[in-house]
C-alpha cells in the first residue's frame, strides 16, 4: 500500500515546491501530430497541438509566428539529417509507456536550434536540437522534422489567418 503525503486544508501563501526545468523528446519517423483551433478571432482563441508526446497550447499569434519562423530557419540543418532513421534510436523500453507533457506557450519564447553530430560514446544519434522554452526536441531525421515543422506552420496559420 502506498502512502501519499498531502497537506490538509487551505495553504495561504503556499510556495512552489517543484518545477519542470526541461523536457527532452527524441523523435524519428512520421511523428504523429494533430492541430485543433478553438474560438479563432475571439478573446478566447487558442490552438491545441499534439506534437508527438507533447501537448502545446498557443493563443498568441506573435508566439506562433516566432516558433514557426524558428523551425523554418532550421531547414538547412535539417537537410544534414538522413531522410529516415531506425526507431531503435528512440530507445524504447519494454513495459514502459510514453509520458505526455503539456505546455502553454505565452509571452517571450526562448528559442534555439543546433545540429548535434552523433556521439557513439553516449549512444546519441546525429540530430537537430530544437528548443522552445523548456521543451527540447532531438529531431533525428527529415521525416520527423517535416512533420513537426508542418504542425508549427498549421498553428501559425490558424492563429494568424495567413
Amino acid at each position: 500500500m502506498a502512502t501519499v503525503h498531502q497537506p490538509l486544508g487551505e495553504q495561504p501563501g503556499r510556495i512552489m515546491t517543484s518545477t519542470v526545468l526541461g523536457v527532452t523528446m527524441r523523435v524519428a519517423g512520421a511523428v504523429r501530430t494533430e492541430v485543433h483551433a478553438y474560438a479563432i478571432g475571439t478573446g478566447e482563441q487558442q490552438v491545441t497541438a499534439r506534437l508527438g508526446d507533447v501537448l502545446v497550447y498557443v493563443s498568441d499569434p506573435t508566439v506562433a509566428d516566432r516558433v514557426r519562423a524558428h523551425w523554418d530557419s532550421a531547414i538547412l540543418a535539417a537537410h544534414k539529417l538522413p531522410s529516415r532513421v531506425s526507431q531503435t534510436w528512440l530507445n524504447p523500453k519494454p513495459g514502459t509507456y510514453p509520458l505526455t507533457v503539456a505546455a502553454r506557450l505565452v509571452g517571450p519564447v526562448d528559442l534555439a536550434a543546433a545540429y548535434v553530430p552523433a556521439d557513439r560514446t553516449t549512444h546519441t544519434p546525429a540530430h537537430l536540437r530544437m528548443r522552445v522554452n523548456q521543451l527540447v526536441w532531438q529531431v533525428c531525421d527529415r521525416d520527423s522534422w517535416r512533420a513537426l515543422s508542418d504542425a508549427w506552420f498549421q498553428i501559425h496559420r490558424d492563429l494568424t489567418g495567413q
